[in-house]
């Protein structure tokens, strides 16, 4: 880790899209309540995932003020703009997109992967079906 700064070596990868979408179709078939009961409280909330934690999506989450087990699958709610506040190594488009609320139907997800990887995706109703979109904020 010599020659690399404090954020490259704590900030979380990104997860490739493809494996981020099928992480989140896979924790749905458990979890597809918990990820409607976070959106259902307020249009302000985001879903954070946690998929098969590691050490690097542990330290995320302590971050948060949540302490996860290793190898845990959940999901649970925090306001859209402390997650921004708390994850301040984000993009600036992928921070203001978590402080704005939601559109109808929608709900966003932060999703802490294998690997410490981290996704942030929309989760949409159209047509009875669930679509999962990786949102173009990268900078």
């Amino acid at each position: 880790m010599i020659g690399k700064s404090l954020r490259e070596r704590h900030a979380l990868p990104v997860l490739p899209e493809a494996r981020a979408v099928a992480t989140v179709r896979e924790v749905m078939a458990t979890h597809a309540k918990d990820l409607v009961l976070v959106r259902a409280q307020d249009p302000r909330m985001v879903a954070c995932v946690v998929a098969a934690a590691d050490p690097a999506a542990m330290r995320t989450c302590e971050t948060l003020g949540l302490a996860v087990k290793s190898g845990l699958t959940a999901v649970f709610g925090v306001l859209g703009g402390d997650v921004a506040r708390l994850m301040p190594a984000l993009a600036k488009a992928q921070l203001d997109w978590l402080a704005e609320p939601a559109a109808a139907r929608e709900t966003k997800v932060v999703l802490l992967g294998e690997g410490g990887g981290l996704a942030l995706l929309s989760l949409s109703v159209e047509g009875g079906k669930v679509q999962i979109v990786v949102p173009a904020l990268l900078p």
